[in-house]
């Protein structure tokens, strides 16, 4: 399996994935203009210029001149990382800025700079695919990683576009298994449930967030199409409800709620998921 595969990603390799470089150079310097707005509107709000990146500077002036709530202090003072700043969000709207500021500069630095930099004079990127880098087989992409492209935020999703066929006989084409780790559990716990889901085509999570919410499939709100794919994979590698609260935002007696009534909706994968702590015990 491995020895024929090294031929393919040896080909593509030396092929390369072709870029539009200005395209992205320029997109990088929308990133610059919004990061230095937002640096503008932080210094206002702090009242003073500071080194936004330096965690030390950015502690002092949230935690002793703006006098917000220590979150968690760490070896080398205040802590700011992603996980403290989402929970002061609520006190000042200078955190979102910075939160933005983050993204902006990372965005700009590792993609808008990073990519053209990889580029040959052709505009195409030649990753390394190592098939021996990862414990669970998978391919990993390296110098540079085009396997983490950013899709979360509308910034992110916008270096996305600037992966391009190499000429107009050309397309790129995105295949992806339709919810693969979802049809084996319905397969292996045999939920009548899940299995009718799938085999009506109606879309999964829909079909959960139905269930969850106790609603029918075509009043299904996009958000709680979201919060359903949360719970259905949460669940499926074994999530609880703190965690479920932490990544939805939402009470931990609401998502225990939802496990509940997820549970209840596909009760032969809750039988499936109880059978495993037992055998796992024995």
């Amino acid at each position: 399996i491995e020895m024929p595969l090294a031929l393919v990603l040896a080909e593509m390799e030396l092929a390369g994935f072709c870029v539009d470089v200005e395209g992205i150079k320029s997109y990088g310097l929308e990133l610059a203009a919004r990061a230095d707005e937002l640096k503008e509107r932080i210094y206002g709000f702090a009242g003073e210029e500071f080194n936004i990146s330096s965690p030390k500077q950015l502690g002092e002036v949230l935690f002793e001149r703006m006098m917000l709530p220590v979150i968690k202090k760490n070896k080398t003072g205040y802590s700011t990382d992603a996980d403290v700043l989402k929970k002061l969000m609520p006190y000042h709207p200078i955190i979102e800025d910075i939160l933005d500021y983050r993204q902006m500069t990372k965005l700009k630095s590792t993609y808008a700079d990073g990519l053209p930099k990889a580029a040959d004079e052709n505009g195409r990127i030649h990753s390394v695919f190592n098939q021996t880098g990862t414990a669970t087989g998978r391919l990993s992409s390296a110098e540079p990683n085009l396997q983490n492209i950013p899709v979360r935020t509308a910034e992110g999703r916008e270096f996305r576009k600037y992966f391009i066929p190499q000429d107009e006989n050309h397309v790129i084409i995105d295949a992806d298994y339709s919810q693969i780790e979802l049809r084996i559990l319905a397969h292996i716990a045999n939920d009548e449930a899940m299995i009718n889901a799938f085999l009506s085509g109606v879309d999964i999570h829909t079909a959960t967030a139905s269930r969850v919410f106790s609603i029918p499939t075509d009043e299904v709100t996009a958000e709680q199409r979201k919060r359903a794919k949360a719970v259905n994979f949460g669940i499926l590698y074994g999530m609880g409800e703190y965690s479920l609260s932490e990544d939805l935002g939402i009470s931990m007696a609401q998502a225990k709620k939802y496990i509940a009534s997820y549970l209840e909706g596909f009760p032969s994968v809750k039988e499936y998921l109880d059978n495993i702590k037992k055998t796992a015990k024995k």
